[in-house]
C-alpha cells in the first residue's frame, strides 16, 4: 500500500480562506457583518502517482455578535483511498485595542485505521499590530504546534504582514517548521492578494512554495525531503446581503511524490 504523505508545511492558516480581519482595523471598502455567518462546502482533488482522488466536506458557523471577541466554530471530513478522517476545531478573535488584536485556536482529530490526515491535535495563536507610521499596514507573528502522536509532531514559527492599497488586501507569510522525531528543520511561505469590498465579491490569488522535512515513522521509517509549490485562483460572490458563494482552484506539486488539481465550492449565509 502506497503511503500517504502527511502535509507538515502549515497553511497561511488552518482555517482557509473562511479567515476576514476584524472590523476593527477599518478595512477599506468594509461594511459591518451581520452578526452570524455560516459557511458549508465541498472539496475535491485528484492526485497523481497513484495517491487517487481525495475528497471532503467542510463547514464554518461564525457569531459576530460581539466586537471585542468573534468565537468560529469549524468541521472538515475528508476521504482518501481506504481512510476518511473529521477534524474539529474552534478559532476566535480578539481585539485587544485599535492597534493590536489576536487570533488563537485549537483542534483535534481522532486517527482512523492508524493513518492520520490532519494532526490529532493543533494549538496556534498569532498576533496583529497596526504601527503608527502606517495605518494601512499591519504585522504578524504566531506560533502553532501539532502532534499526530507520541513521536510525531512539531512547532511551527511564522512572520507576515497584510496590507491594505484601496480596494485590495495583500499577504505575505514566512513559516519555520521544526519536526520530531530527529529535530528536522523546513520553511514555506506564501503571498496572497485579493481585491472587492464586502458585501459585494472578493477575487484573489495566493501562490507558495517551501521543503517538507520529517522523518514518517512506520515499520521501517522514511526520512521524507520534498520541495514543493502550489498556486490557488477563488472568487467570493454577494448574491444578496444574506447568502452568497465561494469557489477556487488549486494546484500543487510536491517534486517526487505526486501533483494534485482541486476545486472547492462553499455557499454562505448571514443573518
Amino acid at each position: 500500500m502506497r503511503l500517504l504523505i502527511l502535509t507538515l508545511i502549515a497553511a497561511t492558516t488552518m482555517w482557509g480562506q473562511t479567515q476576514e480581519t476584524p472590523a476593527t482595523f477599518e478595512r477599506p471598502g468594509y461594511e459591518s457583518p451581520l452578526p452570524v455567518l455560516l459557511e458549508v462546502g465541498t472539496y475535491h482533488s485528484g492526485v497523481t502517482n497513484g495517491y487517487g482522488y481525495w475528497r471532503g466536506a467542510d463547514a464554518a458557523l461564525w457569531l459576530r455578535h460581539n466586537p471585542r471577541f468573534t468565537p468560529v466554530f469549524l468541521f472538515n471530513s475528508q476521504t482518501r483511498p481506504g481512510v476518511t478522517q473529521q477534524n474539529i476545531g474552534f478559532f476566535s478573535f480578539a481585539n485587544w485595542s485599535k492597534n493590536f488584536y489576536t487570533t488563537q485556536g485549537f483542534s483535534f482529530a481522532p486517527a482512523r485505521n492508524g493513518v492520520s490526515l490532519f494532526p490529532h491535535q493543533r494549538y496556534d495563536v498569532k498576533g496583529f499590530y497596526k504601527p503608527a507610521f502606517n495605518r494601512r499596514l499591519v504585522l504578524a507573528a504566531g506560533y502553532s504546534h501539532f502532534s499526530f502522536g507520541s513521536l510525531t509532531k512539531g512547532h511551527i514559527y511564522n512572520t507576515g504582514f497584510i496590507y491594505y492599497p484601496r480596494k485590495m488586501i495583500v499577504e505575505g507569510n514566512y513559516f519555520l517548521n521544526r519536526n520530531q522525531p530527529d529535530n528536522k528543520l523546513s520553511s514555506s511561505a506564501s503571498v496572497a492578494a485579493q481585491r472587492g469590498q464586502e458585501g459585494k465579491y472578493w477575487v484573489g490569488a495566493v501562490v507558495g512554495g517551501g521543503k517538507e522535512v520529517y522523518t514518517y515513522i512506520a515499520t521501517t521509517p522514511l526520512e521524507v525531503n520534498l520541495n514543493s509549490v502550489s498556486a490557488q485562483l477563488f472568487f467570493r460572490k454577494w448574491l444578496s446581503r444574506h447568502y452568497g458563494y465561494y469557489i477556487s482552484l488549486d494546484h500543487q506539486n510536491k517534486f517526487g511524490a505526486y501533483t494534485r488539481t482541486g476545486v472547492t465550492g462553499r455557499m454562505f449565509f448571514e443573518f
